[in-house]
């Protein structure tokens, strides 16, 4: 995982700490940065279905189906999955009636259709797709992080804490705003258009 210098010193600059130019300076920011990022940036991504992290793919069908008495098929699941969505229907065949079941075990995806296509959160995210209001977001969450290890202030800790949960709500807010609703069935073009890899 990339961590994103920027955003290291946006919480940084929360603390009124010294910012960092590299994520393996020998500072306590950094090395407490590199600590605490991913862990914050994960808690974030699982919060919500945010739109900027979202990849539709086809998934490889495996040879072995080790539930092949409950599940017709089984998938592997793509490198970079943080959370499975829903299953869309292929480029070219008819919209399926609802949602399709499945489940996730194991590193494996099972399904009742052949030639399943995933739609997913991502868990490897680009600060450069990342909106204004995540960004936010994910500085104060990170900055209440710090708080401790780097000023030893549970007092902003908690104070962070706070301002965290107010940026959170506030992205995933603007973020519903800019999605289409989900409860409609996809049209060839849609998944076509978002279809990465086929």
């Amino acid at each position: 995982m990339t961590i994103s210098i920027t955003i290291c010193n946006l919480a940084l600059g929360e603390l009124r700490a010294p910012p960092i130019v590299d994520i393996d300076e020998h500072s306590i920011e950094a090395r407490e940065c590199a600590r605490y990022y991913p862990q914050c940036l994960t808690v974030l991504l699982e919060r919500h279905e945010w739109s900027f992290a979202t990849k539709i793919v086809m998934l490889a069908a495996l040879t072995l189906n080790p539930r092949s008495d409950e599940w017709a098929f089984a998938y592997g699941l793509p490198a970079d999955l943080a959370t499975a969505k829903r299953l869309v229907p292929p480029v070219g065949a008819m919209a399926l009636g609802g949602s399709q079941p499945f489940i996730v075990e194991a590193g494996i995806l099972y399904a009742q259709v052949p030639g399943a296509v995933l739609e997913y959160s991502t868990n490897i995210i680009a600060e450069a797709v990342m909106p204004a209001m995540f960004v936010d977001a994910l500085a104060f969450a990170l900055a209440a992080r710090l708080a401790v290890p780097v000023r030893d202030s549970r007092e902003s800790r908690g104070q962070l804490l706070q301002q965290a949960e107010v940026a959170a709500q506030r992205a995933i807010a603007d973020d519903r705003n800019r999605q289409p609703q989900h409860d409609m069935p996809f049209a060839d073009e849609v998944t076509a258009a978002r279809l990465v890899g086929v």
